[in-house]
């Protein structure tokens, strides 16, 4: 009868890790969104997202970006042109797959943050990659703004305002508190697993003060708990957990909810650009840059093979280039006045 009852419960707990795993992932889909569908170019690669199963390639600009390596691509890509086989690149290339989360897109689905969770060829675990793409641009640190309360007064009077916070002034909320919530955890989008952040640094906005929380990695259970900050006057009730690039964060200790060491600055240390809703917070310098096009196979491997083309002009000399000069009268004297020729001279004029 033990036997019995260990056996359901075992099923019981591993059915239910089941179905905790199952729901998780089916928020992930294969389609490609539509702002991220395209070629997306940075200062070292070149990105495409395209298809409804996800097709995705990625062209590494090495040398100086005198040369594209095609280092991520599908099997479709060699139907259509093959690759160079030299010793830059591998043999094979690596062929990566990619889903999406969408965490938040605006109202005007202009902007949005998303999620990729990429399975690497080499790799067991998926690996996850939060970004957000504002004004045709990808960045991969940006905030997500949550307000501590609503205030309607506010959200009519100023948020229909043109973009009212891209020069990074937050004047026009200076009676609101609200909260930015970082999720800039990854390094990039590469062809082998990215670097992780293990902090986050978020922030809690009153006005024209700033409150910076850090948050680190934990091994904690994620839950809705709430965590305080208390500046001395005031009391900010904000999150304690921030689940991002697969990892969990914490801005506490154990099961405490007191944030400690609690500092307030008068300046945004960064500048940023909002989307239109003012939800999204993209700071730092883009990762990507949209290329308009076709946005498919065809469209990447142009780019590549018209760079590939290209030849490097040849190096300029390390000391400049003179034409030889030659001095007509010291050549004469010096055959005049060789000793060596004085007797050959001699017998040529007696002849």
């Amino acid at each position: 009868m033990k036997k019995v009852i260990f056996l359901l419960f075992f099923f019981a707990v591993v059915f239910s890790s089941f179905g905790r795993d199952y729901s998780h992932f089916s928020e992930y889909s294969s389609e490609v969104p539509a702002l991220l569908e395209g070629v997306w170019q940075g200062s070292d690669r070149l990105l495409l997202f395209s298809g409804k199963t996800s097709s995705f390639a990625c062209v590494l600009r090495v040398f100086y970006q005198w040369y594209d390596d095609r280092a991520a691509e599908s099997g479709q890509f060699a139907q259509i042109s093959s690759r160079d086989r030299n010793n830059t690149g591998a043999i094979h290339p690596e062929n990566i797959s990619i889903d999406f989360k969408t965490i938040f897109e605006n109202s005007s689905k202009t902007a949005a943050a998303f999620e990729l969770r990429i399975k690497y060829p080499a790799l067991k675990d998926y690996v996850y990659i939060p970004l957000a793409v504002v004004d045709g641009k990808i960045f991969l640190n940006f905030f997500i703004r949550e307000a501590f309360y609503e205030n309607p007064v506010l959200a009519g009077e100023n948020f229909n305002q043109e973009n009212p916070l891209s020069k990074s002034n937050f004047s026009v909320l200076d009676t609101e508190v609200f909260f930015l919530k970082d999720f800039s955890a990854a390094s990039g989008i590469t062809i082998s697993p990215p670097v992780i952040k293990n902090e986050l640094l978020s922030y809690v906005v009153d006005g024209k003060n700033f409150y910076p929380v850090r948050y680190w990695l934990s091994q904690m259970e994620e839950s809705e708990d709430r965590a305080e900050l208390f500046d001395g006057e005031k009391t900010f009730s904000l999150p304690k957990f921030i689940q991002t690039a697969g990892n969990l964060y914490t801005c506490t200790t154990g099961r405490s909810s007191k944030i400690r060491n609690v500092k307030k600055i008068e300046n945004f240390p960064v500048n940023f650009i909002a989307d239109d809703d003012n939800k999204i917070f993209a700071y730092g310098k883009e990762y990507l840059v949209y290329v308009p096009g076709t946005g498919n196979y065809e469209q990447i491997l142009n780019i590549a093979e018209k760079n590939n083309q290209r030849r490097h002009p040849p190096s300029a000399p390390i000391f400049p280039v003179k034409e030889p000069e030659f001095r007509w009268k010291e050549i004469s004297d010096i055959e005049v006045y060789d000793v060596r020729t004085w007797s050959k001279r001699n017998l040529d004029i007696h002849k």
